[in-house]
């Protein structure tokens, strides 16, 4: 009998003291006051969108569950900032982050949602930066993976964005056209920007696409054909692709200005697609042949005076070019004449570019022989200024006074003329160095020559012409007449090219000690 008594007494005092442990943890847990709760996440609000697309831009999969969990949505839309309309997917799309997109897309992420601002979609986002570079110290970039993932996921590979470009047309690599191709995107999408006409310059694409049945005798909206597109930028391969499969009829064909592929060739200046475009009786016109020698593209320029079938070459406009005139004369074979056309206008060239500059600058290794073998000057660069003055402080944004060079004759009216309109400069200026001035604002303004054919060449990393200019004299060392003052040389260290092969010519065409 107490044997018993004591056992249900005992039972009741645990049982009453499991209820006091659970009413002890409920007011421990308990909010002090409560307005100290933790309140529902507005996720509309921008500065907490900003801490969720933060998470999501640097690939924190586990603070992007974190934030799902308080109430933000997998669909989201970005409200603020430059990538306004953008979803969680898109931005994962973009940044290559293939971890992220498959976290995404087992969350129901919505794979064919469009921005309503520039109507692009994240499938869109992944074919137009894959293949753009980049790195991250959070995420790895997986561009081939983020696609397949998409496309498998249903995106649609033919949604185009606001303007009607697909991502067929915006896809910077091989592999990314034939994946989409693979998916179904169609060749022939009704749009503006026709995807043949995009990537004429490239033979493996061009074949890949009229494999998929893209039509060759295809036109955008100004009426350039994709045979035209190749033959402008020089993809010989490409040009005969198309020929293969293109009527005649087509090969003939004009854009809304009148011009033909032959046109378009010239200004490309490879002369063995203006050959072969000849063959196929496309007609040789006077505009072209105008168009390839401007250019300095003389093979081009001869072939298409012997297609025009005249024995004269036509006459220069009298608001030609010099190196119109000059290239002119070098294909008249008249190279003294041409010598002196280019020595007089270098002489009041006052920062202009010389015709050896800008074929220099075209990365015209034809045009560049032509003007080397007339002797012109290789080391010619814009005189030293006479002096540098300050000009007074109401006439700067800084209001610091702006540092101003003024040229030798005849070259100083031109400088006069960039400095009309301003106060006189005091009698005694200061020296620059005993004043601050502003920077980055030295006259002439933008678009002055300031250096040598061969700092240009240093600076496009072209070592083929580089070596031209080396070998008809142009000096390594010779530095600049303007600030910062640098030369061939000390360019080359402050931006060495990223081939090692390439960095190990380089260096030895540059050697101060070159005989």
């Amino acid at each position: 009998m107490h044997k018993t008594s004591r056992l249900i007494s005992r039972t009741a005092l645990c049982g009453t003291l499991q209820r006091i442990a659970l009413v002890a943890s409920f007011v421990i847990n308990m909010p002090a006051h409560p307005a100290e709760a933790e309140p529902t996440r507005d996720t509309t609000f921008a500065q907490a969108q900003i801490q969720f697309f933060d998470a999501v831009e640097r690939g924190r999969v586990r603070e992007v569950e974190v934030f799902l969990a308080q109430g933000f949505g997998v669909n989201d839309v970005q409200g603020y900032g430059f990538n306004l309309g953008d979803s969680p997917l898109m931005k994962a799309a973009q940044q290559g982050n293939a971890q992220m997109v498959k976290f995404l897309l087992r969350r129901h992420a919505d794979v064919n949602y469009r921005n309503a601002n520039d109507g692009e979609t994240a499938l869109f986002r992944a074919a137009k930066f894959a293949g753009a570079g980049g790195a991250s110290d959070t995420h790895t970039i997986d561009h081939r993976q983020t696609l397949a993932l998409l496309l498998k996921a249903g995106a649609n590979p033919d949604t185009p964005d606001r303007n009607g470009g697909l991502p067929l047309f915006f896809a910077r690599t091989t592999w990314v056209i034939q994946a989409l191709l693979a998916a179904g995107a169609d060749p022939n999408a009704v749009t503006t920007n026709p995807p043949l006409i995009e990537h004429a310059h490239d033979p493996a694409r061009v074949r890949l696409l009229l494999a998929a049945g893209a039509r060759p005798d295809v036109r955008d909206a100004q009426g350039v054909s994709a045979l035209a597109a190749a033959a402008g930028k020089g993809s010989l391969e490409s040009v005969r692709q198309l020929l293969a499969v293109m009527s005649s009829d087509a090969v003939r064909g004009t854009d809304a200005d009148g011009h033909n592929a032959l046109d378009a060739a010239a200004r490309g200046g490879d002369a063995r697609i203006v050959r072969l475009l000849l063959a196929q009786g496309l007609p040789a016109t006077e505009n072209a042949l105008r168009s390839a020698a401007a250019q300095g593209h003389l093979q081009a320029a001869s072939l298409l005076h012997r297609g025009m079938g005249q024995p004269h070459w036509p006459s220069l406009e009298a608001n030609a070019s010099v190196e119109s005139r000059v290239y002119f004369l070098i294909l008249q074979q008249k190279p003294q004449e041409a010598l002196a056309a280019y020595r007089a206008f270098e002489a009041v060239a006052c920062g202009r570019m010389t015709p050896l500059a800008s074929a220099v600058d075209a990365g015209n290794a034809e045009a560049v022989r032509a003007l080397l073998a007339l002797g012109v000057d290789v080391n010619y660069q814009t005189p030293a200024p006479l002096r540098s003055e300050l000009v007074p402080r109401p006439h700067t944004s800084s209001g610091l006074p702006r540092l101003v060079h003024l040229l030798p004759p005849p070259c100083d009216e031109a400088s006069s003329a960039l400095r009309s309109g301003l106060a006189a400069v005091p009698q005694a200026t200061p020296p620059v160095g005993a004043l601050p001035h502003a920077t980055g604002s030295v006259l002439p303004s933008a678009g002055f020559w300031m250096g040598s054919a061969l700092m240009r060449a240093v600076e496009r990393d072209n070592l083929e012409i580089a070596r031209l200019l080396v070998a008809a004299g142009a000096d390594p060392a010779l530095r600049s007449n303007y600030p910062p003052h640098a030369s061939a040389q000390t360019w080359l260290r402050a931006h060495p090219p990223s081939h090692g092969a390439s960095l190990v010519a380089w260096k030895k065409l540059m050697k101060p000690n070159r005989a």
